[in-house]
């Protein structure tokens, strides 16, 4: 794989892996919306590599229903699932609870602090409207509630889950209503984990996640060509 204006790097990951998180990531930020068209031979090119990594690449996105491969035809974007999103929050639902259940019974205020600093950081992107950090630093500030219970094993399954809404959340994080709300709601998650209050914890997680109903409702009625169902 020759050196690219893209800066792909092998290092020691392999051409698929630098391309799965390249378009990951265009997916995620809606540089690629549901419904595009994409194809091997244009990301080989583009990229400088043989369609092989391509073709691994797509196939671990259409893994994650991100992408929808079709034989002899030009691979899309995956337009968004209400039905998939739904069954993601709630098994995420159900590991995130029960985590932070755990995590209220552990005495880590190093924890605490790190969580204070992602918080210090995601009220820097909402003054900044960086809503790509914004979103990164959800996805760090969960994973320090995993960490905190000794579940680091729940990262994975809460990311995955999270890798369904991701491009919900970038369109409706750019609304400062939104994005301010989030934030809120990881300084109760936070200050009730602080203060080990386990009854108030869950709810708190409970109503964090239920801001998904209206973050579909409302993109839906901006964006409706994005959605499959």
């Amino acid at each position: 794989m020759r050196p690219s204006t893209n800066n792909v790097s092998l290092n020691r990951r392999t051409a698929a892996d630098e391309l799965f998180d390249h378009i990951r990531s265009d997916i995620d930020k809606m540089r690629l919306v549901p419904g595009t068209k994409i194809t091997e031979a244009e990301y080989a090119k583009r990229y400088d590599v043989s369609r092989q990594p391509v073709r691994e690449a797509f196939i671990r996105l259409d893994n994650l229903s991100l992408l929808e491969i079709r034989p002899q035809k030009a691979t899309i974007v995956r337009r968004i699932s209400k039905s998939a999103i739904q069954q993601a929050r709630f098994v995420r639902s159900a590991v995130e609870i029960e985590v932070a259940r755990k995590a209220c019974q552990a005495d880590k205020p190093e924890s605490i602090t790190a969580m204070q600093a992602v918080l210090e950081k995601q009220s820097e992107c909402l003054k900044d409207n960086d809503v790509p950090m914004f979103n990164r630093l959800d996805h760090e500030f969960h994973g320090h509630i995993c960490q905190m219970a000794d579940c680091e094993f729940a990262i994975e399954v809460i990311n995955d889950c999270k890798a369904k809404v991701d491009r919900l959340c970038i369109l409706s994080l750019a609304n400062e209503n939104d994005a301010e709300k989030v934030y809120l709601d990881h300084v109760d998650i936070m200050r009730h984990l602080a203060t080990k209050n386990e009854t108030k914890l869950v709810q708190s997680i409970r109503d964090h996640l239920s801001r998904l109903d209206a973050t579909i409702e409302f993109v839906q009625s901006e964006h409706s060509s994005y959605f499959e169902d």
